[in-house]
């Protein structure tokens, strides 16, 4: 047996939901005839009656229906095919701004927007990342300041649209010589006895004091803030004090510093982190951009990466 034409499957699906070829002759403007000889050689090909003909046009036998349930499924995944290849030979032009929280951005973030970026011209693409607290990205992309966002779930985004990006969750990261080095796992009011190396950008240290509950800031000695994750890595290193990040920003430096990276064991140390925007201001690229980010970390689990 011949190999099923496609077209023909479309048309014939067409018919069946029509129930008239006359109708769907003159949405696709041509011959009724044309399609009434597709859907004959359909017949010979599968040696089965698919339509029969009722007063007002054609109505799908139980053999028909059957094939239009198996040929509707065909149509679109070939849909979905030619969309996909037809989206990756667009070539994609402009600029765009990204917010986001430090614990991306020193993680996986610049990865995936270098990646991005390989698939697509350079002169016609230009990005612009903004690194700030949660809050301040949230209220960027809400006034338009940012097409896209990348902050934790937890954070309010009630008027914005958003879709997952990855899993991770929190560690302390302390030099290899520290008391609690050895540990599988910590809490984070243990380590609070402990001094430790604070983010003075994005305040990151005193959000965990919060998440913690019963700890207060005055009870935790932070002795240094530093604006970014990779600065507050390196001074763990050298045994000022345990830092807290996410898991794949200090295994990012794990290798290249005498650290040691320590799972948090509190509830609130999961993290999950989201792309938000705004579906009225998005453009081809920023569609592009979140599609790209969203598929990136789908079938990853953050304790083995």
């Amino acid at each position: 047996m011949k190999d099923l034409d496609l077209t023909t499957l479309r048309l014939f699906v067409e018919v069946c939901d029509a129930q008239s070829i006359k109708r769907v002759a003159e949405r696709e403007r041509v011959d009724a005839s044309s399609i009434t000889k597709r859907m004959a050689k359909l017949e010979d090909q599968l040696n089965t009656q698919l339509l029969k003909r009722v007063r007002q046009g054609v109505q799908a036998t139980p053999e028909g229906a059957l094939l239009s349930e198996h040929a509707r499924r065909l149509v679109k995944d070939a849909q979905k095919i030619s969309d996909k290849f037809m989206q990756r030979n667009v070539r994609l032009t402009g600029t765009l701004t990204i917010a986001s929280h430090m614990g991306s951005m020193s993680s996986v973030l610049t990865d995936d927007l270098a990646s991005f970026m390989l698939l697509h011209e350079h002169a016609s693409v230009q990005l612009s990342v903004k690194e700030m607290v949660s809050k301040d990205v949230v209220q960027m992309v809400r006034d338009g300041r940012a097409s896209l966002g990348v902050v934790w779930d937890n954070t309010e985004t009630s008027d914005l649209q958003h879709v997952e990006y990855y899993k991770d969750m929190l560690a302390a990261v302390m030099i290899k010589s520290h008391p609690l080095a050895e540990r599988a796992s910590i809490s984070f009011e243990e380590m609070t006895a402990y001094d430790l190396v604070g983010d003075k950008h994005s305040r990151h240290t005193e959000v965990l004091l919060q998440r913690s509950g019963g700890i207060k800031s005055d009870d935790a000695r932070i002795v240094v803030q530093v604006d970014t994750t990779q600065s507050a890595i390196r001074l763990a290193a050298q045994g000022v004090g345990i830092y807290v990040c996410q898991v794949r920003s200090a295994k990012e430096q794990a290798l290249s510093k005498n650290i040691a990276v320590v799972p948090l064991n509190n509830k609130w140390a999961n993290v999950r982190v989201k792309i938000i925007y705004k579906t009225n201001l998005l453009s081809a690229l920023g569609k592009a951009l979140i599609d790209h980010l969203a598929h990136q970390h789908q079938q990853v689990n953050p304790k083995e990466s």
